[in-house]
C-alpha cells in the first residue's frame, strides 16, 4: 500500500507546513477506509492481487486529487467513486477490452423462481455466491448492502441513475437468492422441485 511519511516533506519544496496539513487530513479522511476498499475491490475483481493493486491505485489517485475533496463532505463515498473508476481502468487493461456483461433484460426474463435461503449458511459460501452473480449486480449489492450506501450515494459513486441502482439491487438480490438456493439443495436443505411442481 502506499505510505505518506510526513518525513518526506523535503520533497514538497520550502513551504512544508501546508503540506503536512494536507498529510494530516489525507491520513485523518480518507485512510480509515482503506480496508472497506480493499475488501471491496476483492469482491469486485475476484483476485487478491488485482485487488492490492486496485486499492493501491485508488489511494495514490486520491492523494493526487486531494487537494480538490471538498472538506466536510463524505470521504468515504468519494473514494468508493475512485474505487470505481480504477476498477474499470484495470478491467480493461487486464482484458484489453471492455468488460461484457450480460444485459440486464435477458437476466430478468431468464430468471427462475428463486427458492426460499436456507438459515445454515457459511459466509464463505455466500461470498463465492456474491461472485458468481455479474459484477454490474454485485456492484450493486457491495454498496447498497454491504457498504450500506443510500440509493443516491451508490448512483453517485457509480455515475448511473438512482433507477438503475434499485433496479440492478432488487435483480442483483434475485440472482444471489437463487445462487444461495443452489447451495441449499446441494447440502440437502431444499429438495429439488420435481417436474410439474
Amino acid at each position: 500500500m502506499v505510505a505518506f511519511e510526513p518525513s518526506a516533506g523535503a520533497g514538497f519544496g520550502m513551504d512544508v507546513a501546508p503540506e503536512l496539513s494536507k498529510i494530516q487530513r489525507f491520513e485523518a479522511e480518507a485512510l480509515p477506509h482503506m480496508g472497506d476498499i480493499f475488501r471491496t475491490a476483492t469482491r469486485l475483481v475476484g483476485d487478491r492481487a488485482r485487488a492490492e493493486d486496485v486499492a493501491q491505485d485508488v489511494f495514490l489517485q486520491a492523494w493526487k486529487s486531494f487537494n480538490r475533496f471538498e472538506q466536510g463532505t463524505n470521504c468515504r463515498a468519494w473514494l468508493f467513486k475512485i474505487l470505481f473508476h480504477c476498477t474499470q481502468h484495470h478491467r480493461r487493461k487486464w482484458f484489453r477490452f471492455p468488460s461484457l456483461t450480460e444485459p440486464e433484460e435477458f437476466i430478468e426474463a431468464n430468471l427462475a423462481e428463486v427458492p426460499a435461503v436456507p438459515e445454515h449458511l457459511t459466509d464463505e459460501e455466500i461470498l463465492e455466491a456474491l461472485d458468481r452473480i455479474p459484477v454490474d449486480f454485485r456492484a450493486v449489492i457491495l454498496l447498497v448492502d454491504v457498504q450500506e450506501f443510500s440509493y443516491k450515494e451508490a448512483a453517485g459513486i457509480m455515475s448511473v441513475p438512482e433507477g438503475t441502482v434499485m433496479s440492478r439491487l432488487s435483480r442483483g438480490r434475485k440472482l444471489l437468492r437463487e445462487q444461495l438456493g443452489d447451495v441449499a439443495r446441494s447440502y440437502g436443505i431444499i429438495r429439488p422441485k420435481r417436474e410439474g411442481q
